[in-house]
């Protein structure tokens, strides 16, 4: 990424006199925070359940780093010698096929998530928060996100909480495995971020990119100018691989391109009669 201040948050997962997460009563904060979640995702039940029981696919995008997937979007997952940080929860529903998929690939029965790291806060990405939270992961969130993730519910960061919120920039460091992660603005919502893994040349953007119809969330802060915005950022950094939520794996080539995709739309919502007021891709 473009150079920040190097007073960011940064965070160590480990023993030995290392800092680490601490948090009591996991399950009945897990169920205060979500039960609004859970409410309204209720009726559509149904539709999540066949989603749930749909197969998840396992991809290595490089060694050490692995897309793990499914009909509503993927997890990304980074894998060291003493340490592994999940990048997203997936969608409701998916919590067990997705662990079982994480044990397998790091060779352990038992939970090996050190943190999880999320990208936004829509479903198909913190769909599984709550189950992370009661295994007694910390969940690492940009701040404006947070109260989405919650479902409407009041909850902080602090030393009893689960969560560890971020405004700008965030360094997570667990074992041998060095995260950072970048809140890039108001892009396709108010509060994307991304997960660069230096050491691999691998930058982890959830739905900053995609394939299809861009389509950016105005209610929550996104615009198609503000997404031109965050992939012009992302285009300065020191990168090979992108990876979306979505969709094959992307370098900088694909990733100019969708930019001026994006700056396109923009120009034209910026020239029409009603200015800004509607956010939609043509059709």
């Amino acid at each position: 990424m473009r150079s920040r201040s190097k007073a960011g948050r940064q965070f160590r997962v480990g023993g030995g006199g290392e800092s680490c997460f601490r948090w009591t009563a996991r399950g009945a904060l897990a169920a205060v925070l979500f039960a609004s979640v859970f409410t309204a995702e209720a009726a559509d039940a149904p539709a999540r359940a066949a989603s749930a029981d749909a197969p998840l696919s396992v991809e290595m995008i490089k060694p050490g780093l692995y897309r793990i997937s499914g009909a509503d979007g993927g997890t990304v997952l980074r894998l060291g010698a003493k340490g592994l940080v999940v990048v997203d929860s997936s969608r409701v529903g998916a919590y067990r096929p997705l662990i079982a998929e994480i044990q397998r690939i790091a060779k352990t029965s038992e939970l090996p998530a050190s943190a999880l790291v999320l990208t936004g806060a829509a479903t198909d990405r913190a769909g599984n928060v709550a189950q992370f939270v009661d295994a007694g992961v910390p969940v690492i969130v940009q701040q404006r996100a947070l109260t989405r993730v919650t479902g409407g519910a009041r909850a902080s960061a602090s030393a009893t909480s689960p969560f560890v919120t971020y405004d700008t920039d965030y360094v997570l460091r667990v074992g041998d495995v060095e995260a950072e992660v970048e809140h890039v603005g108001s892009g396709k919502t108010g509060a994307d971020s991304v997960v660069v893994f230096r050491d691999l040349r691998v930058v982890a953007v959830g739905e900053l990119f995609t394939a299809g119809t861009p389509q950016p969330d105005c209610a929550s802060g996104g615009s198609f100018a503000g997404w031109a915005a965050a992939i012009d950022h992302l285009l300065w950094s020191d990168f090979d691989v992108v990876v979306p939520s979505r969709g094959a794996p992307v370098g900088k080539r694909e990733l100019a391109t969708f930019k001026a995709r994006l700056a396109a739309l923009a120009a034209r919502d910026a020239s029409s009669p009603s200015g800004h007021s509607d956010c939609r891709p043509q059709r």
